[in-house]
């Protein structure tokens, strides 16, 4: 990880070269994991940023939202 950066996306794969899953780090911490699904996502417990997994035919995306204020 690139210490000292506020948000980090760690890519993990197998061997074979199958994607499994995305660690994120969100405010300088490790805030979770999730899977390597379409719309799968995170929300930071710190600033309430949301993390979006998308997947498309031949690639992927990682989105950043935010929380819609009530």
């Amino acid at each position: 990880m690139n210490t000292g950066s506020l948000v980090d996306y760690r890519v993990n794969h197998r061997p074979e070269g199958q994607l499994v899953s995305v660690e994120i780090t969100c405010c300088g911490q490790r805030i979770g994991e999730i899977r390597f699904k379409d719309r799968e996502s995170i929300t930071c417990p710190h600033c309430g940023l949301i993390h979006l997994l998308s997947v498309e035919h031949n690639h992927f995306h990682i989105r950043q939202q935010r929380q819609a204020q009530a």
